[in-house]
């Protein structure tokens, strides 16, 4: 989705699945993907690059005061001479009023304080393209870059849902990687995979690799996803009521940093190659310091209809951990909990002493005990036409054990729409308790040729500074961790070519 947040999301998943599946018929049959289209590279005369210029403008709120934002772009699409396009673009935002904890500008400045702000004028890049070679062999490649809406490595286990732009102070480009290859070997289906994403090209947030092959449909995969940056112990701070925050709006931290996790995963794959795949898998993960965890779950994926458009996949899982053991340590809150584990919705909030309690995740989970059992299970759908829908929910012992995640989205010429809601918290289920929410909305419709409406809304996260927490009067910055409002209404231009 080239308009509106990037979305790997369910598509990934049924990509791998259809991957993973032997792409080879019997005898001298050559099958062919119906969306694939094989030309005479001079039918269509000179080959040429299209793109178009936009210019929005956008009202409404961030976090505390009313805003105005301009956000001027240019996308090119390579897609006749090469499979390729980008969009580069920056936006700027104007404060209307500076509410306190006043910031002293009119334009954000938390917006533009890292080199990691500069790379994301890189807003979006999407290269994909197929090859065929020998007389079975087909090779896939899928990179995207910008801001990452779900990333997953293998089953989940480690990574699962994991966004990298869900922090209203910092808009992030990352890259999301997939190579696929797929023959015979010794007349059975294999082949091999490798993924790989970094969530920020400035490095601060977490990159990870997996490396998987198959034969005769049984799967191995090996998984390294690692944060070198994570944060471990929190400086505390006077008044005891927040934690420092440094010139760039972190939350300043001590002693060591970094974590790491490591699995194995195994995996065997029952098919028709056309319409189910189920695939029971056991994963192995150890993250050395904190524990170790085992996943075993049944993956189930059907096309349906005469064409094969409709994908229903459904997801059960058996998690088992140790004290110190997260399943998918890696989530869509990890960016929120990476540097206060335990979520606050608004200064009022903070309880009194916060700030001798408050725990990055690291922390969290290595002081908080665990073990026992857990599990996983989700339902999701898409549609080859370019919707998607999938909701989950993971249990596991201890505290904030309860994880509930939804998104929705639609990729069409008429309207592009993209929805996240998810909740970490006593059942998972609490919505209506700011605290441990994440929602995100955005919505984008071209109402004529030249003209857009879109609107983003949204509760996400941000360092906020406790009331009378500004630094004034020679006193060191303060902050926590809490949550974000965000709404913007707007319209804008462009000029196709």
């Amino acid at each position: 989705m080239m308009d509106g947040m990037p979305v790997r999301g369910l598509g990934l998943a049924i990509g791998v699945a259809i991957a993973f599946a032997p792409m080879v018929a019997d005898a001298q049959e050559v099958l062919v993907q119906g969306d694939r289209r094989i030309e005479d590279p001079g039918a269509r005369g000179e080959r040429k690059f299209h793109g178009e210029a936009r210019l929005g403008a956008r009202a409404g709120f961030i976090v505390e005061d009313p805003m105005f934002s301009v956000e001027p772009s240019v996308t090119f699409d390579l897609r006749e001479i090469v499979p390729l396009e980008f969009r580069l673009g920056a936006d700027l935002r104007l404060r209307m009023v500076d509410r306190a904890p006043e910031q002293g500008q009119v334009i954000r400045g938390t917006d533009w304080d890292e080199p990691g702000d500069f790379i994301t004028i890189l807003q979006a890049l999407h290269y994909r393209d197929a090859f065929v070679f020998a007389r079975h062999g087909q090779l896939e490649v899928d990179l995207r870059a910008g801001a990452l809406g779900r990333v997953q490595l293998g089953h989940g286990s480690l990574v699962q849902g994991y966004a990298n732009s869900l922090d209203v102070d910092r808009r992030r480009t990352g890259i999301d990687f997939a190579l696929l290859v797929d023959g015979l070997l010794l007349e059975q289906p294999a082949g091999i995979e490798l993924g790989l994403f970094v969530a920020d090209l400035s490095g601060q947030q977490p990159l990870g690799a997996r490396l998987g092959g198959h034969w005769a449909g049984a799967g191995i995969g090996f998984t390294v996803i690692g944060d070198p940056l994570a944060p471990r112990v929190l400086v505390p701070a006077e008044p005891p009521d927040a934690r420092r925050v440094d010139d760039t709006n972190y939350l300043v931290s001590s002693g060591g940093r970094g974590v790491v996790g490591l699995g194995l995963d195994l995996t065997y794959r029952f098919t028709d190659r056309w319409r189910y795949w189920i695939s029971p898998y056991l994963d192995l993960n150890a993250m050395p310091g904190l524990g170790r965890g085992l996943h075993a779950g049944l993956d189930l994926e059907f096309a349906l209809g005469r064409r094969r458009a409709v994908h229903l996949g459904f997801v059960g899982e058996f998690t088992y951990g140790d004290e110190s053991y997260d399943p998918s340590y890696f989530d869509v809150f990890y960016s929120m909990q990476r540097a206060q584990a335990r979520f606050v919705a608004y200064p009022d909030d903070l309880p009194a002493g916060f700030g001798a309690t408050a725990s990055t995740k690291y922390g969290f989970v290595e002081a908080t005990d665990l073990r026992g059992a857990g599990g996983y299970g989700a339902i999701r759908f898409a549609h080859d036409s370019g919707g998607y829908a999938e909701t989950g929910y993971r249990y596991r012992p201890g505290a904030l054990g309860h994880s509930w995640e939804t998104r929705v989205g639609v990729d069409l010429p008429e309207v592009q729409l993209a929805l996240l809601l998810a909740h970490r918290g006593e059942l998972g289920f609490n919505i209506i308790e700011p605290a441990g929410t994440l929602v995100n909305f955005e919505l984008n419709v071209p109402v004529l040729r030249y003209l857009d409406v879109s609107a983003s809304a949204g509760w996400l996260h941000s360092t906020r500074r406790p009331v009378g927490g500004d630094a004034t009067a020679g006193r060191p910055a303060t902050g926590f961790v809490g949550g974000a409002g965000l709404v913007l209404l707007g319209v804008a231009g462009r000029v196709p070519w």
